[in-house]
């Protein structure tokens, strides 16, 4: 075993821990080394059975704060994600996003020696984690009755799409579906246009990112009790939890909350206006930042305005104080608004397009954009790193594995 209650992580440096990355490309100042041994998660094993992008998000999260991750995939065609286009060479985007800094085996779980084999790798890791469908993991022989008892010290992270019990918990479920049953979609868009999906698949990041927190808490627990335990997440209550102040509105109220776009129910002004080459986003809570915003566009006369002198009032009166800082930014352009508004100390910006953003963010030089090489003629394919820096050093970004890459992973426990 690699755990033990005295301590929070075993050491990887032991016989027996395999690299998850057969090759370490030279990282750019700021950043660290792959075998940094100061990464928090060094040291710790995990036996990723995930597909798709919830699972495979976590473990990307766990990857890259160094934690050694084994994908487990299916033999030949590997995960559904590996296919989708666009490609660089024989690399999808998309693969090559969640599934970096990780170790790729192939393995073919329906078979007795595919179930042998990941049933001797728990027994050597600290934590495990799946995505299928409820009950698939159970009658496929991988289910945390069967996994706990083979390594009681490890912890089983289940992410499903409608919890582990109740009726619905067996319906397949993808990022679409439950942005839209959990009301979500309901939220997203104008008032007088049908719901619309969100541009990030907010169920499958949200419910990765909880179940890497979750995986966490229970390894630090673990470091107090010496006892590993299941941690549960699913997308529908995911998604239910970012809802925050908009689900205790409506407990409170009865009143289910309506779409408003970029403006807020009890805040004005509040949204998206249109300047004179684009559009700029205000976001103001305090009483007085209606004259903080007209003295900055050199239009003090408004802040006389009983209309506009209140939070409340500017409620009441939305459509016409709207209405009226529309016309006055119509005059600027979204860098002037959003310098002036700035030096006046009111929260803003310019309304970018993703494109736009990451041509910014690049050209910072913060670090968190980078390239990441991959071996042969694919070349280097530009990424985000995860947004998490220890020390004020980046985490490294190693390439995703080419399906079976990490094969010979699997000798050690053929043995065993």
């Amino acid at each position: 075993m690699t755990t033990s209650s005295e301590t929070l992580f075993a050491s990887a440096q032991g016989e027996g821990r395999h690299s998850a990355a057969s090759a370490e490309p030279a990282c750019d100042e700021g950043v660290r080394a792959p075998d940094d041994a100061s990464l928090p998660l060094r040291g710790v094993r995990v036996l990723d059975l995930t597909r798709y992008l919830s699972g495979p998000y976590a473990t990307l999260l766990l990857a890259e704060m160094g934690a050694e991750v084994i994908k487990v995939e299916v033999p030949e065609a590997g995960d559904d994600t590996r296919h989708i286009a666009p490609l660089q060479g024989d690399v999808s985007f998309y693969h090559s996003t969640i599934n970096r800094s990780k170790a790729s085996v192939e393995l073919d779980l329906k078979s007795e020696e595919g179930r042998r084999l990941v049933h001797a790798m728990v027994a050597d890791c600290d934590v495990f984690i799946q995505n299928f469908r409820t009950g698939v993991a159970e009658r496929l022989g991988f289910g945390y009755d069967v996994v706990s008892k083979l390594n009681p010290k490890l912890v089983y992270c289940s992410i499903s799409g409608f919890g582990g019990t109740g009726p619905e918990s067996r319906r397949a479920a993808f990022d679409l579906i439950v942005q839209a049953e959990s009301g979500v979609m309901s939220l997203n868009g104008e008032g007088d246009s049908p719901p619309s999906k969100l541009g990030l698949p907010v169920a499958d990041l949200s419910s990765g990112m909880f179940a890497a927190h979750g995986i966490l808490a229970a390894l630090v627990r673990r470091s107090r009790t010496g006892k590993g335990g299941l941690v549960e997440v699913s997308m529908m209550s995911s998604l239910l939890s970012l809802s925050v102040y908009n689900a205790t509105r409506y407990f409170v109220t009865g009143e289910t909350p309506k779409r408003m776009g970029s403006r807020h129910p009890g805040v004005v002004p509040y949204g998206q206006y249109a300047a004179s080459d684009g559009n700029v986003l205000l976001s103001t809570f305090s009483d007085g930042s209606w004259k903080k915003i007209v003295d900055a566009m050199d239009r003090s006369d408004l802040a006389k305005d009983a209309r506009f002198a209140t939070a409340a009032s500017r409620v009441v009166h939305r459509d016409v104080c709207d209405a009226v800082l529309s016309e006055v930014f119509a005059g600027f352009t979204s860098e002037e608004v959003v310098n002036r508004l700035d030096k006046a100390g009111i929260p803003c910006g310019v309304v970018r397009s993703l494109g736009e953003a990451l041509e910014m963010e690049a050209a910072s030089g913060s670090g968190s954009i980078t390239d990441v090489k991959y071996p042969g003629k694919v070349g280097s394919i530009r990424s985000v790193r995860i947004p998490i820096k220890f020390d004020g050093e980046w985490c490294p970004a190693q390439p995703a594995p080419a399906l079976g890459q990490n094969n010979a992973i699997l000798d050690r426990y053929k043995k065993s």
